[in-house]
Order: C-alpha cells, then sequence, then structure tokens
C-alpha cells in the first residue's frame, strides 16, 4: 500500500487480518497508517540510527486516516515502535 493511499487503508479495516489478533488490529492499522513518520539520526561511517516516530507527524497522519488513538491503540502503536526500531537499528530482541 503506497503512502497517503487512505482508501486502501479503509479497504483493510474490513478485511480478515490473518496472524494478528482481533484486538490489536486497530493498534496496527494505526502503525500502518504513520509507517512513514521516522525519526532517524546521522551516525558514524555515513550510517543512521531511527530514534522513533515522530509524534507530530504521527498525530496528522493519524487524523488524515481518521483514526481516533485511544489510549488502547497508543499502546499498541508504542510497542509496536519500540520493536521496530530495534529492528531498523539492528538489533534482534
Amino acid at each position: 500500500m503506497p503512502p497517503g493511499d487512505l482508501d486502501a487503508l479503509a479497504a483493510r479495516r474490513e478485511e480478515p487480518h490473518e496472524g494478528v489478533w482481533r484486538q490489536n488490529v486497530p493498534a496496527v492499522l494505526a502503525f500502518l497508517a504513520v509507517a512513514s513518520q521516522w525519526r532517524v539520526v546521522a551516525g558514524g561511517m555515513g550510517g543512521i540510527a531511527v530514534i522513533g516516530l515522530d509524534y507530530t507527524g504521527v498525530r496528522c497522519g493519524l487524523a488524515a486516516a481518521g483514526i481516533r488513538v485511544t489510549p488502547a491503540i497508543w499502546a499498541g502503536l508504542q510497542v509496536m515502535e519500540a520493536e521496530a526500531v530495534r529492528a531498523m537499528n539492528g538489533r534482534a530482541g
């Protein structure tokens, strides 16, 4: 799904989500809606390090996608953010 394809995102809300527990689907969809909003810093030797989501961009992205953020969605999004940061920075866990 290309970034910004809100029709595709809306359609995914109605699809079965194999491999994702039903209670986690809203958080996963929220994460996918803002998956391009990463903050990075320059590292040594021309590399980069991902430090986390840009929460200002996340707020705008979720609002644009029509996603109302509940405490459960926010918590799920932060869990996925932490694991994605670890994976993108090459730290398995």
